[in-house]
């Protein structure tokens, strides 16, 4: 999910001639696509779903002034899977769009940096996800090409039940890279793989464009439709890789099932020096860690019920030289199924705290602000209640330390109400 608005950057060298894009690759890749999409749809059945989500958010304290905030989305996806035409494999095709709509609380009234809702988009209906992927070898191999999301495959954790920013897409990423990285609501030109080397043991990695927004000034109103693709010209590109171990999942030893991920991203493009603006960096990194595991199963629930108490912890780090954030954690508790009838039901507890890199105060120092910038905390308490298998309302309560990375502003409490709707 998208974490924070787009940081505005010197993207490329003052002194460098521009760059002449790449026509026929994308050419090549549109054909390809065409191509692939078409066996797609032959081959397997096709299905239309969708949703509709509508929340509010209001500050009651603190921030940059009390008030309420609505946002809205539609969104609608082709969708097909099916046997592939090789054998051992499956072939699958998805097309998507999505429409936002509404205000926007982390800009007018809160000043946070993580951004309270991740619903937080540009208001204009645009294609979000356009791709198609196939699996070999029994599904031990998958890939998957065309416009893509990073931030459902990599880095996830427990923390889905929550609408702070913080608990998806992580600020680790989302800050440092060009315009947040492909994920929610702009995806990325780019080619995704995951290999199960054994049981519980599965690498992947992902490539994608280094601009999902096609503009070094991180203006979403530019190519609004997310209809454009551009390589080239500075843009670099973004490319992630992750190592994920699961442990205690085979029927026999499910009590308290525990993932690991290790994993690390790399950007291509020029990111400007925190402290010198003038000054270059060649390309950006970081690196993270995620744990997750069950510490209580509901009695009944059986070996693979997902009712009980699940926790999860994330961090990750990156140079401050070059990057807003040097480092980020976020940590909770998920918990489904505790109360008697209410077994899809969801209670989230979660802690997101981002530090702001050493380079960056040292500046602030430097240029004598009054207020030096330091970290930003959020504290979140969700609770999500399944009405059915597609209606569900989740009341939220954030409370959120320095909004703004500083203690400029006082510490805000923030409450909503979300409902989303599936079809």
């Amino acid at each position: 999910m998208r974490f924070l608005p787009p940081v505005s950057l010197p993207l490329t060298r003052p002194s460098a001639p521009p760059r002449v894009g790449r026509p026929w690759i994308r050419v090549f890749l549109g054909a390809m696509m065409a191509g692939f999409s078409a066996t797609s749809v032959a081959a397997a059945p096709l299905q239309l779903e969708g949703a509709c989500t509508a929340e509010a958010l209001a500050v009651a304290s603190g921030g940059l002034k009390t008030g309420a905030a609505c946002r809205g989305l539609a969104e609608v996806a082709l969708v097909g899977s099916g046997s592939a035409p090789w054998s051992d494999g499956t072939l699958a095709f998805r097309a998507s769009g999505l429409a936002p709509l509404g205000g926007d609380l982390s800009g007018t009234r809160l000043g946070d940096l993580q951004g309270a809702s991740n619903l937080a988009a540009y208001n204009h209906p645009l294609l979000y996800e356009l791709w198609v992927a196939g699996t070999f070898a029994d599904d031990r191999f998958g890939v998957r090409a065309g416009r893509l999301l990073a931030d459902s495959d990599f880095a996830t954790t427990g923390g889905s039940v929550f609408l702070n920013s913080s608990f998806g897409w992580p600020a680790f990423i989302s800050a440092n890279t060009r315009n947040t990285g492909p994920a929610f609501d702009r995806s990325a030109l780019g080619l995704f793989g995951k290999l199960t080397l054994r049981p519980g043991v599965h690498l992947q990695a992902g490539l994608y464009d280094g601009d999902t927004f096609d503009d070094a000034g991180g203006d979403p109103a530019r190519h609004p439709n997310g209809l454009h693709c551009e390589l080239g010209h500075g843009q670099g590109v973004f490319a992630i890789a992750e190592l994920g171990l699961a442990f205690g999942h085979d029927p026999v030893d499910s009590d308290r099932p525990l993932k690991i991920k290790f994993g690390a991203w790399l950007h291509t493009a020029d990111f400007a020096d925190r402290g010198d603006s003038t000054r270059l960096h060649t390309g950006n990194l970081g690196v993270y860690f995620v744990a997750e595991r069950m510490i209580w199963r509901k009695p009944g629930a059986g070996p693979q019920g997902d009712q009980g108490v699940v926790f999860f912890a994330r961090t990750g780090f990156a140079p401050g030289d070059r990057n807003l954030f040097s480092g980020t954690a976020d940590t909770g508790l998920s918990c489904t199924g505790l109360l008697p009838g209410r077994e899809a039901d969801t209670f989230g507890l979660g802690l997101a705290w981002a530090g702001i890199g050493r380079q960056t105060r040292q500046a602030e120092r430097a240029a004598n602000a009054a207020v030096v910038s330091d970290y930003e905390l959020a504290f979140e308490a969700a609770y999500d209640a399944a009405i059915n298998d597609r209606w569900h309302v989740i009341p939220d309560l954030q409370w959120i330390a320095h909004p703004g990375g500083s203690r400029a502003l006082p510490a805000a409490l923030v409450v909503g109400l979300r409902t989303r709707l599936a079809f």
